[in-house]
């Protein structure tokens, strides 16, 4: 009788965990178009450039552990920590902003991979990227992508980073480089 619910319990915990396993597509770039590429038979053409402004309504979806320390298109190792995103024909290191549009919250992405290859969806967001919009749990959620501009652009017109000092050191009172120190004192 063990044996069987063992049995059972294995089966069930292999297809809950291959239900949630996405699968990695195979990106062949087309060699007759410059920068397009192919995937699952659709041929993506991806933008050259991208003006601010640029919006797309549609369905984002996160993506993490299973790509976790694997290059990205752009060839920078994927961080789900960061917030970062997949699209498929923004340019990459595009700035995008994210509404989630069932509960409003926002957040800024850089594009620095390819995807999502669903129908229905525009954008895969990094783990950290869904936490931020609040769509961890549903794992989907309609969003409206809005350009901000190429990365470099937007960061050389924000102002140098304000530096702090360092607080000052807590004294160390069982040590003095002065003969006349904590320690001569004990």
């Amino acid at each position: 009788m063990k044996i069987c619910q063992y049995t059972i319990f294995i089966l069930v915990l292999m297809l809950s965990v291959s239900g949630c396993a996405g699968k990695q597509a195979l990106v062949k770039k087309n060699p007759n178009s410059k920068g397009s590429y192919t995937v699952m038979g659709k041929t993506y053409y991806p933008l050259k450039e991208v003006r601010p402004g640029y919006k797309q309504d549609g369905i984002a979806s996160w993506y993490g552990p299973g790509f976790h320390g694997k290059k990205t298109s752009s060839g920078e190792v994927y961080d789900m920590y960061e917030m970062t995103a997949a699209h498929n024909v923004l340019p990459l290191h595009t700035l995008v902003k994210v509404k989630n549009l069932s509960n409003n919250k926002e957040i800024v992405v850089r594009v620095n991979d390819r995807g999502p290859f669903v129908d229905d969806r525009v954008i895969d967001l990094s783990l950290a990227a869904a936490k931020g919009l609040d769509m961890v749990r549903c794992g989907t959620s309609p969003v409206r992508i809005s350009v901000i501009g190429p990365a470099e652009a937007v960061a050389s017109k924000l102002p140098a980073p304000v530096v702090k000092a360092a607080p000052p050191r807590c004294p160390n009172p069982f040590f003095s480089a002065s003969p006349k120190g904590a320690l001569a004192k004990l």
